[in-house]
Order: structure tokens, then C-alpha cells, then sequence
């Protein structure tokens, strides 16, 4: 296969060639070792065809090259000093990438985590929907309640109003009862009045309010006697 930069196919490819090409401009990149302890293996036959390659993209690569090689440093030191650091930028690139990638799926997830809190927190306000029906049937409940206190206070009434005309009506019999005794002329006045007396007390029915008239009716009655008389 054809050898290519380090950088071809990389994520954030474009940061990762500036960095790379950066490393020619300080020789100490070539010039000092990994770090002790630190486990990098390196093939100088396996690189030697990407390190052809760089030479022909890095300028300033070429350059180093020449002034290092040999008098400072061999040229398998020389490349294992540069590609040790060329990974380096390469890890560097996939771990910023791969915590991107965490962070983005972080969101997410708490993105969905504040949906589903939201959805909760939403719930609850529903049960005013129900709520409502139940004001409306307790007021629908009162009022039927309260229906048949009504239609009893008015049945009392017009029990009451029943009780004292039945007192009028025996009343007035007896008084027919006196009047009989008169001439005709005194019965036909009787009649009329006695016709009259029937008239009112239909009237007198329709109303409600039994004391009031009550007093009112008697008063009425008295005069008619004394009229009459």
C-alpha cells in the first residue's frame, strides 16, 4: 500500500497536520528520548515509507534531517524521537474527540432526563379537570338538597292559608245561618255578598303570606259585618 501522512484520516484532520508540521520547527523533538517507562514500540523498516513521505510534505523536516543526521543523533533515533511525538498528537486528537462524544451523549441523556422530569412535573396539573365536575355536583347537591325545604316551607304555608279559611268558611256558614231569619230582600243581599265574600277568598288563596293577610282578611270581615248590620 501507497504510505500516507499520519494525518490522513484522522478526525479533526486539518488540527492534526498543523500540529504535525509544527514538530519540525524545534529540533529537541528529535533530539531527546521518550520519557523512561514508556512503552513504544517503533519499526524503522514498517515507518521508513511514511518517513519518505514526510520529507516530501515537510519542508522543514528535510532540513532537521540534514543537520541532525548523523553528527547529533542516528537516523533510527532521529525518526523514533519524531514519530513518538506524531503519536502523541494523534492520541491527544482521539481522546479530545472521544470526549466530545461522551459530553454530546451526556447531553442527551440529560436532555431526556429533564423531558421525562418535565412530563412529571406536568401530570399533576391535570387533576383541576377533575376537580371541576366535583365543585359543580356538591353545588348540584345543595341545591337539590335545599329543593325540598322549599316545597316544604311552602306546603306549610299553604296549609296555614288552608287551616284559616276553613275557620272563614265555618264562620261565614254560621253567619248565613243567622242571616236566613232576614226578609228576601236582606237574603238576595246576602247572596251577592256571600258571592263576593267566595270571590276574595279565591284571591285570598294565591297568596303566600298567611299572617299578614290573615290580620288584614279579619279586618276586612269586621267592617262587612258592620256594614252589613
Amino acid at each position: 500500500e501507497a504510505a500516507v501522512p499520519p494525518w490522513v484520516d484522522s478526525n479533526e484532520e486539518e488540527t492534526i497536520q498543523q500540529q504535525i508540521l509544527a514538530l519540525s520547527a524545534d529540533k529537541r523533538n528529535f533530539l531527546r528520548d521518550p520519557p523512561a517507562g514508556v512503552q513504544f514500540h517503533f519499526d524503522f523498516d514498517q515507518m521508513y515509507p511514511v518517513a519518505l513521505v514526510m520529507l516530501q510534505e515537510d519542508e522543514l523536516l528535510n532540513r532537521m534531517r540534514f543537520d541532525l543526521v548523523p553528527k547529533h543523533v542516528k537516523e533510527e533515533v532521529f525518526w523514533r524521537n519524531y514519530f513518538y511525538r506524531v503519536s502523541l498528537i494523534k492520541q491527544s486528537a482521539q481522546l479530545t474527540a472521544l470526549a466530545a462524544q461522551q459530553q454530546a451523549v451526556g447531553k442527551e441523556e440529560s436532555k431526556g432526563k429533564e423531558d421525562s422530569e418535565l412530563k412529571e412535573t406536568v401530570r399533576p396539573k391535570t387533576p383541576p379537570v377533575t376537580i371541576k365536575p366535583q365543585i359543580k355536583s356538591q353545588e348540584d347537591e345543595e341545591e337539590i338538597s335545599t329543593s325540598p325545604g322549599v316545597s316544604e316551607f311552602v306546603s306549610d304555608a299553604f296549609d296555614a292559608c288552608n287551616l284559616n279559611q276553613e275557620d272563614l268558611r265555618k264562620e261565614m256558614e254560621q253567619l248565613v245561618l243567622d242571616k236566613k231569619k232576614e226578609t228576601s230582600v236582606v237574603e238576595e243581599e246576602t247572596a251577592d255578598w256571600e258571592k263576593e265574600l267566595q270571590q276574595e277568598l279565591q284571591e285570598y288563596e294565591v297568596v303566600t303570606e298567611s299572617e299578614k293577610r290573615d290580620e288584614n282578611w279579619d279586618k276586612e270581615i269586621e267592617e262587612m259585618l258592620q256594614e252589613e248590620n
